[in-house]
């Protein structure tokens, strides 16, 4: 701190100021913590049990979508009878009459009474005359206000637009409703001059459906089209307007949203907005900096609203899943303490800002208050915010005490209310929290009001060291596209790429690079015009001498060291990390991926390599069987010769990669044949094989017609082993021909074969309609439909059909269509011209008994098809059966879950499939009866990630194996068991008595 506010000084100050408060609110409980009301006694069982917590919060998250008394009763069994919560007996007692019985009816009325009571503690009814009314109270009480629209993210335009119209509509009722307030010096003049007494807090997520920080400028550019009306709006009627700041992922869209419109010209002049800055983010004190310097530029002032920040749990949780570094400070004190020194700095400022002190935490208000007064500011350059239906006590004091206080009051309904009530109940009841502490556990008030002591953060997870072997396996990080400088780095990188094209493609044998004439040419299908590679084909003749050249040196390399052939998997994995980028890039104009889909597919082709060198020295090197004296038994493994890999052109590098390094890692040598579409990458991904130390002769390259030299190399008796990633049908042509021994062939043949999948996600009646509209989006057309784990059957439950349908119909009209180079690509082309003419087919011819729901309008150049989405009533109906492979998703309606699950298991494929509910017991139903090598519950159906959620199926998805997973790499080998007698003459050596 400076020297004019000294440390010792302030905090005696706000220790005196605390205790004199804290006397002044003693007998004034909070309601939610007042055990004279049933919510407090409620809240003081839930926190003496974290599993009655957690499940209680779920139920209360859940109720608004339960529709019947019986739906609540199931779900009082699941998540409040279990007989580990250690509830009271009358407690207990009324809730078994919920669960089921003649008093049921009664009993649920009442418990959805209760909750809807305790809601409306927290959330204002969203009928006008009751805003009206509430917001009077508030007045009358020496209060002021910001309204917020619950409902934090939309799923389509027309959920968007709806939004941009409610708050166009508050806007005016405010504007009309708060003129008839009294004046008040207090709540309506600022040291700048008069405030607006109507005040709104806007979340972006609720008016635009693509925020992504992939595509920042563009969501800019989206947000401001309908943000710059609502502000010229407000500015009109004299209403605040507040930009609150949500997942850190938006804070970028949403700062540089913000500059842009505090500078448009017919807002410059205008003080009266706003927008929150999160202390517990580590770029705190940057994004103040950013909002001074703005302010400066600016010439006319506006507010900041300080917070410490809503999504903790999310953005700790999120980071690590990605591999992100963390946004967010991990360790409590340090975010106390980093909103004291903002602050301090904000009130350094307030000729240039106007802040807003939003905390319930005693200490950090009134640091706020006493660095105010060593500064002379005047009381009314500042105000102190807090939320709706929490701390009343001491907004009540600081209102009597001269404070202008703002209570932050949403209104709505509660469906999309109860995820805001429960991050609500989740704060106050959580262990650090000051109202919990303070209210419940009697903590001493001097403790709380002493000055925060920053501790160490939460460790990060412990990250694999590609240079040892030994170190446990972690897996690469995503890419981090809210931070600007990688979404510069990876456009940058398409460019040079495009620079680079066409391709010319090779074939490689025995090391040597080989060009036919007559190449197979590959266009961009996001622009035919665009030629990517000029790929050499293979004949007979290159297949069979590459096949002798295999054979001739895999008894060498099978015979290396396992520890060095681990090794130069670990060297591959660093090398495609390297140059992650530019193989990307490559992906996003050879296949059509965008920049997501494609920098996954790199992430998983490193983690692949790194992976199974780790693995392959736990999976195949010797290990002792049994513990008998006298005899030593020893299990190993070791490679069973040629193998030819084939690999599919959705994933072209990290399916090549995986497959490829599984089999050169067990010890056998490999033929590469790469899909026709995917030989770019294919070969990008071969030359750094051979950069990481492979030979020449170990592993080849060998682009060419399946039906040629695919056949050729299958049916050879020389080839021990293929390992295929494709359609049914050929795979199952494949296990028949490897399945004919010819005269002179060694072994047997083995197939490591991944097929197709028809996979299925079911809807519960009480799922989270909005996460699953979003992952059903995602899962069925996200690379356009072309993955094997893509959803194309929708299974909904019960009587959500027609409001699902609607809302998945909205979202596909609002699907953003692109290129895959350009960054607001989340739908983009189909991979060639034949696909896009055997879709297009389909569409327009689908089978009997499938009605046609919706079919968007395709772009042009390039091989675009639009969603199409269909309906049918028969569960064996083709729609439902046979695999597509694009943006192609049919709807089913069943009457109950477990029809559900019937209807899901009845296609021939078992791949994966997905589940969103929120009832433990239908989620236990799914887990055991919805039969596929990959079942997700409440999240998309594709995106697994090795180590984590080993993929691959059985039925005829494939023959059971898991790519990424334990035991994976023992397929590309063959055991082999030694045992020797250790006794010699009597004499045993490791018999002890």
């Amino acid at each position: 701190m400076p020297e004019t506010l000294d440390k010792k000084i302030l905090d005696r100050r706000i220790m005196h100021l605390g205790l004199t408060y804290w006397q002044k609110m003693q007998g004034d409980y909070p309601s939610l913590f007042d055990p004279g009301y049933w919510q407090g006694q409620l809240l003081d069982w839930v926190m003496k049990d974290d599993a009655l917590k957690t499940d209680g919060f779920r139920f209360v998250d859940v109720l608004p979508a339960l529709q019947s008394g019986e739906q609540i009763s199931e779900h009082v069994r699941d998540y409040l009878l279990k007989e580990d919560h250690n509830l009271p007996i009358l407690v207990r007692s009324a809730l078994a009459m919920a669960a089921g019985g003649i008093t049921s009816p009664l009993a649920t009325g009442i418990i959805r009474k209760n909750v809807t009571e305790m809601a409306r503690n927290f959330i204002c009814q969203h009928e006008p005359q009751m805003i009206i009314d509430q917001l009077t109270s508030l007045a009358q009480n020496n209060l002021t206000f910001t309204a917020d629209i619950l409902g934090e993210a939309t799923t389509s335009e027309p959920e968007a637009n709806i939004s941009l119209q409610k708050y166009m509509d508050l806007i005016d009722l405010l504007a009309t409703t708060c003129e008839k307030l009294p004046d008040n010096a207090t709540l309506y003049e600022s040291h700048t001059g008069p405030l607006p007494k109507a005040n709104i807090s806007v979340k972006l997520s609720a008016l635009e459906t693509y925020l992504d920080p992939v595509d920042r400028k563009g969501s800019v550019s989206r947000l401001k089209t309908r943000l710059l009306p609502l502000l010229k709006h407000a500015k009109d009627k004299n209403v605040f307007i507040n930009f609150d700041l949500e997942q850190w992922a938006l804070h970028d869209i949403t700062y540089d949203l913000f500059v842009e419109l505090a500078m448009d010209p017919a807002l410059i002049d205008w003080p009266h907005i706003g927008i929150v800055l999160q202390a517990y983010l580590k770029a705190g004190e940057d994004d103040c900096n950013q909002l001074l310097e703005l302010a400066k530029r600016r010439g006319t002032p506006f507010t900041i609203r300080l917070v410490k920040g809503a999504y903790w749990d999310y953005e700790v949780v999120h980071a690590r899943q990605n591999g992100f570094e963390c946004p967010v400070w991990t360790n409590k004190a340090r975010s106390d303490l980093s909103y004291e020194n903002l602050s301090q700095q904000l009130l350094q400022n307030i000729d240039l800002v106007q802040p807003a002190f939003a905390s319930h935490n005693l200490r950090s208000l009134l640091h706020a208050i006493a660095v105010a007064e060593k500064l002379d500011a005047p009381k009314n350059s500042y105000e102190i915010q807090m939320l709706y239906g929490m701390a009343e006590s001491q907004w009540r004091l600081l209102a009597s005490e001269g404070f202008r206080v703002r209570i932050y009051t949403p209104m709505g309904e509660l469906l999309p209310g109860m995820a805001y009530l429960v991050r609500r109940l989740l704060e106050n009841t959580s262990n650090s929290g000051f109202l919990r502490q303070s209210y419940h556990e009697g903590v001493a008030i001097e403790s709380m009001l002493a000055p925060p002591v920053p501790g160490p953060e939460l460790p990060e997870p412990e990250l694999m060291n590609s240079e040892d072997l030994h170190s446990s396996f972690s897996n690469v990080n995503l890419l981090d596209f809210s931070d600007q400088s990688i979404e510069a780095k990876f456009a940058a990188n398409i460019d040079a790429m495009v620079m680079q094209l066409p391709k010319k493609i090779p074939l490689v044998v025995a090391g040597k690079n080989i060009t036919m004439p007559a190449p197979a040419n590959h266009v961009s299908p996001n622009n035919p015009e665009m030629m990517i590679a000029q790929t050499s084909q293979a004949t007979i003749k290159e297949a069979e001498k590459a096949l002798n050249i295999a054979a001739e040196c895999w008894p060498t390399w099978r015979d290396t060291p396992l520890k060095e052939r681990a090794t130069l998997l670990d060297r591959v994995g660093d090398l495609l990390n390297k140059n992650r980028f530019s193989l990307a890039a490559l992906q996003t104009l050879e296949a059509g991926k965008p920049w997501k889909e494609a920098d996954a597919d790199v992430a998983e082709a490193i983690d692949f390599c790194h992976y199974y060198a780790r693995q392959a020295l736990v999976e195949l090197g010797p290990q002792k069987q049994g513990n008998m004296a006298g005899e030593d038994n020893v299990l190993f493994f070791e490679g069973r010769g040629p193998t030819v890999v084939i690999a599919p052109w959705n994933f072209p590098l990290a399916i090549l990669c995986g497959m490829t390094t599984a089999s050169l890692v067990a010890g056998n040598t490999v033929i590469i044949k790469p899909a026709g579409a995917g030989c770019a990458i294919a070969y990008e991904f071969y030359q750094f094989l051979m950069e990481a130390g492979f030979s020449g002769e170990v592993v080849q390259f060998l682009p060419g017609p399946g039906r040629e030299v695919g056949n050729f190399l299958v049916e050879h008796p020389g080839i021990s082993q293929i390992a295929f990633t494709g359609s049914k049908e050929v795979g199952l042509d494949i296990i028949e021909k490897a399945g004919k021994t010819l005269p002179g062939q060694p072994q047997v043949k083995r197939v490591v074969c991944e097929m197709g999948g028809k996979n299925a996600v079911i809807i519960d009646e009480d799922a989270d309609l909005d996460s699953a509209v979003k992952g059903i989006i995602h899962s069925a057309f996200g690379y356009a439909g072309q993955k094997c784990s893509a959803c194309s059957r929708l299974i909904i439950v019960g009587g959500i059909y027609e409001t699902f349908k609607k809302r998945l119909i909205d979202a596909c009209k609002s699907l953003p269509m692109a290129a895959a180079t350009d960054p607001s690509c989340h739908l983009g082309p189909v991979i060639d011209q034949a696909a896009h003419e055997r879709l297009n087919t389909l569409i327009e011819n689908p089978p009997a008994g499938a009605q046609r729901l919706f079919l968007g309008e395709a772009p042009s150049p390039g091989f675009f098809i639009p969603p199409a989405l269909f309906e049918t009533n028969d569960p064996l109906n083709p729609m439902l059966q046979e695999e597509y492979f694009g943006p192609v998703l049919t709807i089913i309606h069943a009457e109950e879950f477990i029809e559900a699950i019937t209807i899901a298991n009845s296609s021939e494929f078992a791949l994966t499939g997905g589940v969103y509910s929120r009832s433990p017991s239908n989620i236990a139903l799914a887990r055991q009866q919805f039969k596929v090598g990959n079942l997700y519950i409440n999240r998309g159906c594709t995106g697994a990630i090795v180590d984590r959620q080993p993929f691959g199926g059985f039925g005829m998805s494939g023959i059971g194996t898991k790519a990424g997973g334990p035991g994976y790499l023992r397929h590309f080998a063959n055991p082999r068991c030694i045992t020797e007698n250790t006794m010699r003459s009597g004499f045993t050596p490791d018999f002890k008595m």
